[in-house]
């Protein structure tokens, strides 16, 4: 039986993007029917007028169809990228999470399997934490948080709450061969879940 999987992203500056299209390329290769879906975010197109980083990707981002909640109800396993901000989710990923309240009464999304991944400039700017407040989401929703295993790569450690990439002081620093790896990795993990 083939899993249904659903990416969600936010990216301003491509990191995230470039992450769920990498997730969304493992899975499909594993034969899940499988979505890509980005989190609306009302500055995007001027935070790309004034940081060439986050204009990179811009078109290729804003094609991708707009993340809704209900589009979620029948995935077996949902991917939360966001970027860190300030120790936290995005304020665009925030705003997307808490458009599943009208769900929780009735724990529509119980069950399901959760893994998260973020982006942030350094080890030392929060990313674990922005992590944790999309598994502690997930958990109020019903959901399962998918830990990374303490031995998913020999050449670099992650978070136990999922992925996280650091992109440098400037976000320029895009994902590289560890990340891509690690996302190979959890893909199949999560498929034989």
């Amino acid at each position: 039986m083939s899993k249904k999987v659903s990416i969600v992203f936010h990216s301003v500056c491509g990191n995230c993007y470039l992450m769920a299209r990498e997730f969304y390329d493992e899975f499909k290769k594993c034969g899940a029917e499988t979505q890509m879906l980005r989190v609306k975010d009302s500055n995007y197109a001027e935070l790309a007028k004034q940081f060439a980083v986050a204009g990179q990707y811009k078109n290729e981002i804003m094609d991708i169809e707009e993340a809704k909640a209900e589009k979620l109800l029948d995935s077996d396993i949902i991917i939360m990228g966001s970027p860190t901000y300030y120790g936290n989710v995005s304020g665009a990923m925030k705003c997307f999470m808490d458009s599943f309240s009208p769900y929780w009464m009735e724990a529509a999304f119980w069950g399901k399997k959760l893994f998260a991944y973020t982006t942030a400039a350094t080890s030392e700017g929060g990313a674990d934490m922005c992590l944790n407040a999309i598994n502690i989401f997930g958990q109020h929703m019903g959901m399962i948080p998918v830990p990374v295993p303490s031995n998913l790569l020999s050449t670099q450690s992650f978070p136990a709450y999922g992925l996280a990439h650091y992109v440098g002081d400037y976000s320029n620093m895009r994902p590289g061969r560890d990340t891509v790896l690690a996302i190979k990795e959890m893909t199949d993990r999560l498929m034989n879940l």
